[in-house]
């Protein structure tokens, strides 16, 4: 009865103290006319604490159950991360996503870039988080997001991008297609005919989203179908770590890398870093190749080595 008693606990010790690691709140802050809610998710512990705000990625995706627990890449290999290290998360829910109000997809990637800066602001009025150390992380599309954020402003801390492409929209779409194709074992001039039409057809898909804005994909798609991320990256001083994964359909490393070296003549700036996850793929799943869809990857593991490459980063990025 006794032994029974200390494995209790025990257990109860155990849960107690994972509890105190994690504290989340709703959160509501202004950007423009727009109200946006958003998750704060803080380390255990009472004082000022550096922060991060997320970007998602592309989609209609709201944060819901986040007050509770996480989950996918960003929780594995950002908020885990984070937190270890004493940091807090901002996940903010897009215009019209969640509480928060307009729309999404009346919002172009600068209109997001507005809004995570908004975040940042809002989080130096809190007195619980350190003002001064504010970084922005993003996954896929809010990679570009977070890019465009720390571009525009220097007192951005850091930039964590998961995903986050080095090439513009064309560039990436182009690419994200032909790698589809090419996994349905299309290959020679029936690829080539199927990228041509491809490529038409965003290209009037854009054009009836600016002639017919009231079809809301369409009208969406012709905010960003122009975005080219070049200036962009060229711009960003912070320490910014970009992580690739091996298997990426979505934003392959090797096209992005080569655009980034490209960029810079290969000779980067020191103030980037860039990890590629071995067989990893657009949600940091493990797996064996690029043609495993996202149903199966997700039944797949996550890589703790590739996560302490994260881990790694941040500690000598907090060096002083």
């Amino acid at each position: 009865m006794k032994s029974n008693l200390f494995i209790l606990i025990a257990i109860f010790t155990v849960e107690l103290s994972f509890a105190q690691t994690r504290t989340a709140s709703t959160v509501m802050f202004k950007s423009g006319k727009e109200t946006i809610e958003a998750i704060l998710v803080r380390p255990g512990g009472t004082g000022r604490v550096p922060a991060v705000v997320f970007q998602q990625g592309s989609g209609g995706h709201a944060f819901d159950g986040y007050e509770a627990e996480a989950w996918g890449p960003h929780k594995f290999y950002i908020e885990d991360v984070l937190l270890e290290q004493g940091y807090a998360v901002l996940y903010c829910n897009k215009r019209g996503l969640g509480n928060s109000s307009g729309n999404w997809k009346r919002n172009d990637f600068y209109g997001r870039a507005a809004d995570a800066y908004a975040a940042v602001e809002y989080l130096r009025t809190r007195p619980d988080i350190d003002g001064t150390k504010i970084g922005i992380a993003g996954h896929s599309q809010g990679g570009w997001i977070s890019q465009i954020t720390a571009a525009q402003h220097e007192d951005i801390a850091f930039v964590i991008c998961l995903a986050g492409p080095t090439v513009g929209i064309k560039a990436q779409t182009n690419i994200n297609d032909s790698l589809y194709y090419q996994c349905q074992g299309i290959a020679g001039d029936k690829l080539a005919r199927k990228m041509v039409r491809k490529r038409k057809s965003r290209k009037l898909s854009a054009g009836i989203g600016r002639v017919l804005p009231f079809i809301g994909a369409a009208r969406y798609w012709s905010l960003i179908a122009d975005y080219d991320n070049d200036e962009v990256i060229k711009n960003i001083k912070c320490p910014t770590l970009l992580l690739f994964a091996e298997h990426d359909m979505n934003v392959p490393p090797v096209q992005n890398n080569a655009h980034f070296n490209r960029l810079f003549e290969n000779n980067p700036p020191e103030n980037f870093t860039i990890a590629v996850m071995p067989g990893g793929m657009h949600g940091f799943y493990q797996v064996e190749n690029r043609c495993v869809s996202w149903e199966e990857a997700m039944k797949r593991p996550f890589d703790p080595e590739f996560q302490e490459v994260v881990k790694q980063w941040l500690e000598e990025t907090d060096r002083p």
